[in-house]
């Protein structure tokens, strides 16, 4: 089993992060070991491995890694010495999700080349893949199966294991591109690549407005700020490292996410989207400022809470509900985690999404820019956004 240890212990850091593409084999090679047959194309049966040894750039901590992987004949790939997965139809590639360890990991394959029956002629071999490499500032980096791999003939006792030392392996032998090398390039042989998760995303018609116990009978609030609350707490096993959230209150809010300050909105008439990166963690904090200018006051919000890479569990959604908690101050620290939010009251729920006075929100399609806090909210750490760059 993964260890997420050493990853529970970082300091969260988070980045507004936007949508990356499906990963595909875009920039990978075919690769085997040295040994073709004249023919170009044909190798001896038998089984090859394969092994990629990763460091991130300075300034960098890896998070978890998706894997696209496919191999003609079989293979089973390892990640930091752990059984990954298994696959046995070159024409159908494989997705997994996994974990990885902030500074140095090991992606390993051991492919097979079956044996025609009744002969000892092989016929074609390779392994490809591309791996994309999350990292806590919720950039990422991709990796391909291509020359800097390793590999040798043979299964060496204890290959897929970190400290193995594949010093002494030659470099992989690349054969050729995705997706015009022979003979993966004829139709018959074509590779049908899984799609992608396709997540919800957070679904804002399905939260209610709450507030406090002070809205009166005509719907009206006290002026000032009142400080929300909501406590994740994943099921044993399960970790989390993606939150998009989707909020708006009436009239203004600033967001935190585990104590950290993530952005802020004053137009209750259109919600704002966010995007946050963190190490795994199977406990997390949201915590809102949200100021009120006179007459209604609401908050309404929704989040989509991702698995990290432990086998890539179903997503857990909340909703500002009746669950939230609510104080009629603004605490010190409140918006921290381990704040002691035992006394605090249960939120008021105001009505469904779509009721008046607020009607029919604007609702976001791509992720908002981090803002400042508003008036009246704490000034807690404003996060440090990475310079502006394509996400891959």
């Amino acid at each position: 089993m993964f260890s997420f240890k050493a990853l529970l212990g970082l300091l969260i850091a988070v980045n507004i992060a936007s949508f990356a593409a499906a990963l595909d084999f875009t920039g990978a090679q075919w690769i085997w070991i040295p040994g073709r047959a004249a023919d170009g194309i044909t190798y001896p049966p038998g089984n090859a491995t394969f092994r990629r040894d990763y460091y991130p750039e300075a300034g960098k901590t890896s998070l978890s890694a998706n894997i696209l992987i496919t191999t003609d004949d079989a293979y089973t790939l390892y990640v930091n010495g752990y059984k990954v997965g298994t696959g046995v139809d070159f024409t159908k590639a494989q997705r997994y999700c996994v974990p990885l360890v902030p500074d140095y990991n090991v992606f390993a394959v051991e492919g097979q080349n079956y044996q025609y029956t009744g002969s000892n002629v092989g016929n074609a071999a390779g392994v490809l893949s591309a791996i994309e490499i999350r990292f806590t500032d919720g950039f990422t980096e991709t990796i391909v199966t291509d020359g800097e791999w390793h590999g040798v003939s043979g299964v060496p006792a204890g290959f897929e294991q970190v400290a193995f030392d594949d010093s002494a392996w030659p470099a992989a032998f690349v054969e050729g591109p995705y997706p015009t090398t022979a003979p993966w390039n004829a139709p018959q042989n074509a590779i049908t690549i899984p799609p992608a998760t396709q997540n919800p995303g957070p679904s804002l018609p399905s939260a209610s407005w709450i507030w406090t116990n002070e809205v009166d009978s005509a719907g009206n609030a006290p002026i000032g700020g009142r400080a929300f609350r909501k406590t994740v707490t994943l099921p044993a096993g399960e970790f989390v490292d993606t939150v998009t959230m989707d909020i708006v209150a009436d009239n203004a809010y600033t967001l935190y996410i585990n104590g950290l300050l993530v952005g802020s909105g004053q137009d209750f008439h259109t919600a704002q989207r966010y995007q946050v990166n963190f190490p795994p963690t199977f406990t997390v904090t949201i915590a809102v400022y949200a100021a009120n200018d006179g007459g209604p006051a609401g908050l309404l919000a929704a989040a989509e809470f991702e698995g990290c890479a432990c086998g890539c569990a179903e997503n857990t959604f909340i909703i500002t509900d009746g669950s939230w908690k609510y104080s009629t101050g603004t605490p010190a620290g409140f918006e921290n985690p381990g704040f002691d939010d035992t006394a605090w009251p249960a939120a008021i729920v105001e009505g469904p999404y779509g009721r008046a006075p607020w009607g029919q929100v604007a609702t976001p399609t791509s992720n908002s820019p981090q803002s400042a806090a508003i008036s009246g909210a704490p000034a807690a750490r404003l996060l440090a956004l990475s310079p502006e760059r394509e996400m891959n």
